[in-house]
């Protein structure tokens, strides 16, 4: 299984998860290893005195007691087969499940984000899914067949050694060069693996890019969909090449050691045939020793084999191990908890929200990567709402990423109430944070799951669900689905059934036509099937909105363009509902339409990830400096719109 220590200590992190998934199921295929292991030599043994029997006028009983032996030992063998065929799925099943529990909790463990970004990461996550999936399977069937070869090899071993020791010799000897090359074919494959597990992840990408209702639209109107299928068969292509030569290696190593172990058979037969001519043994001698000479043969063909695949299987888990292993990239340092984030008792009222403040904060997203934030100093006041505005690139969505520790600061730090975030347990932290990312999800669940995940324990009382979709306006549109609440917000899983106890509301004279994006109706709804609903991005936005307002016990509301995708009226509603709901707590608002964030209590101005310029919207206009410069030009363009559009009206 390779020379290297990472596969001996990949076998035994692989012994490990099997003691810890599955020990009575691996005790028992144990005990079946060893009985069918015995099975072909007892059978070969009993073939031998039979043919002897008869030949040397054995009684009649005895010999059909040897003829029942040998039936019982056959039948045996095919219980043996069908029991272990079943004790090999269950323990691939629980050693799987145990590998994928304990992958994807490394997975979810770190705090942040970084890692996800590293291409490396990916491709080693790759190979550990690999192991988690088809590793157990793949391991079991190659250490069962290694060990039960070799108990099998081993007795019929010792019985050519009664038989003709020269026959072991040449047999044991032909096996050599075969282990080597075999092993030598192992590491060749799982180096292939890991050198194609980055295509193989492109193939992935474009098969699902391909599949992907939200990029069909734009597949379709560019015609790139011949475009992506090409570079799809390109991947598939570049790992079939690197396939094929390892085949070719592989056929013409299997070939030359086929040859080599007819001309040992041969000249084994052979030599028995002339001793047995000689009068040295006896005809059932003759019986016992060609099914030795096959079984010991096939079993170590099986052997080298088996070990190829199993050094293949311990390659994967070494890349599980990494994975499983590695370190959270935003650790929990254990230090004293500020008020502002310590645990509040459910029946009580949210605490103060505490004074954030980032000082001195440089940040980058890699070494070699320019910086994005520089020297950037900005207070967020125990409940204020302070706005950042500026161009695309200017660092806004990169301070929302800070406060919520998705990363860490290159230099510098962040504070609530004078403690640093750093010293916080980040579970903590987030518990009061509530966050509308501008690229929210639109999970492809229910209407009632893709709200209550902002807060799985608060959802669960009743009512809490529906009251945070009626504060973001999006109540009405969901109650009116054709399940409710329950309504699959997805057509990609049909046949999907309606949660017990559910009911469908009457929607009579609620219209399928889309109205608008402002989510205030039932209108911007596609077409009802089999799978669910579809919302307007309107209508999406106003539930990811939901999910953050589901979180009452956050202190700091961070919204970052929460109202983008809304039409003006709509978005007036929503920041008034926004300021009537941040009341007592702190309000972070990242906007491109400066018309949103009038009513801050303070306006930050950034500009290649630092503070141009901040104040009061009044002020910032007196000052007339780029704030200024910025809310003209878009006021300008707005009067242009609704001059434009009353000339056409009338």
């Amino acid at each position: 299984m390779g020379a290297g220590p990472g596969r001996w200590r990949a076998l035994g992190v692989a012994v490990r998860l099997y003691h810890r998934a599955a020990p009575g199921t691996v005790a028992a295929r144990a005990a079946t290893i060893a009985a069918a292991g015995l099975v072909p030599v007892a059978a070969a043994w009993l073939t031998k005195e039979l043919v002897d029997g008869v030949g040397s006028g054995l009684t009649t009983r005895a010999v059909v007691l040897l003829a029942v032996g040998l039936a019982v030992t056959g039948a045996l063998g095919a219980v043996l087969a069908h029991v272990a065929r079943y004790l090999d799925q269950e323990i691939g099943r629980r050693v799987g499940l145990h590998m994928q529990t304990t992958l994807f909790g490394a997975v979810v463990r770190p705090t942040g984000i970084a890692q996800l970004e590293d291409p490396a990461y990916h491709d080693r996550l790759q190979l550990a899914r690999l192991a988690g999936e088809s590793g157990p399977l793949l391991l079991t069937a190659a250490l069962v067949t290694v060990v039960q070869s070799l108990v099998t090899a081993s007795a019929f071993v010792v019985s050519l050694v009664v038989l003709s020791p020269v026959a072991a010799v040449l047999v044991l000897a032909s096996a050599v060069p075969a282990l080597v090359a075999q092993l030598r074919l192992g590491r060749l494959r799982s180096s292939t693996t890991a050198l194609t597990s980055p295509r193989s992840r492109r193939r992935l990408f474009y098969v699902t890019l391909l599949t992907d209702l939200r990029a069909a639209k734009e597949i379709r109107l560019f015609g790139l969909g011949e475009h992506f299928r090409r570079r799809m068969l390109d991947e598939v292509g570049s790992v079939h090449d690197a396939e094929r030569r390892v085949d070719r290696v592989t056929v013409r190593t299997e070939t030359l050691l086929a040859l080599v172990t007819a001309a040992v058979s041969g000249a084994v037969l052979v030599h028995a045939v002339v001793r047995i001519s000689r009068g040295a043994g006896s005809v059932g001698d003759l019986a016992l020793l060609v099914a030795a000479l096959g079984a010991v043969q096939a079993s170590v063909a099986a052997v080298v084999g088996q070990l190829a695949v199993a050094d293949e299987a311990l390659v994967l888990v070494a890349r599980y191990t990494e994975v499983v292993e590695g370190a959270p990239d935003v650790a929990a340092v254990p230090g004293p908890v500020a008020d502002a984030v310590a645990e509040v008792p459910e029946a009580a009222e949210p605490a103060g929200p505490g004074t954030i403040r980032l000082e001195d904060v440089w940040f980058r997203y890699g070494d070699d990567a320019p910086w994005v934030l520089r020297a950037l100093d900005l207070e967020i006041p125990a409940g204020a709402c302070v706005a950042l505005v500026g161009a695309n690139g200017a660092g806004k969505s990169t301070v929302v990423k800070l406060l919520c520790r998705l990363y860490e600061p290159t230099r510098g730090r962040i504070t609530w109430d004078g403690v640093d975030v750093a010293t916080i347990d980040p579970a903590a932290l987030r518990a009061r944070v509530a966050t509308v990312f501008q690229d929210f999800v639109c999970y492809e669940l229910s209407a009632r799951e893709n709200v209550a995940l902002g807060d799985l324990d608060r959802a669960a009382r009743p009512g809490a669900v529906e009251e945070a979709a009626a504060t973001a306006g999006v109540g009405g549109v969901l109650a009116a689905l054709p399940r409710g609440y329950d309504t699959m917000l997805t057509r990609a899983f049909a046949g999907l059934p309606t949660r017990p106890g559910a009911t469908a509301p009457d929607r009579t004279g609620s219209g399928t036509d889309e109205t608008g994006t402002d989510g205030t109706g039932a209108g911007g709804l596609d077409d009802v099937g089999a799978a669910g609903v579809v919302l307007s991005g309107g209508q999406w936005q106003r539930v990811a909105v939901a999910r953050a307002l589901l979180r009452e016990d956050a202190r700091l509301l961070v919204l970052d363009e929460p109202s983008s995708g809304l039409d003006p009226r709509a978005e007036a509603d929503l920041h008034a509902t926004l300021r009537t709901v941040g009341r007592g707590r702190s309000r972070l608002l990242v906007a491109h339409r400066l018309s949103t964030v009038r009513d801050a209590d303070r306006i930050v101005v950034l500009d290649q990830g630092a503070v141009l310029e901040s104040g009061t919207h009044d002020a910032l206009m007196a000052h007339d400096g780029e704030y200024a410069a910025l809310f003209r030009s878009q006021a300008e363009g707005y009067r242009e719109h609704v001059a434009a559009t009353a000339g056409e009206a009338s």
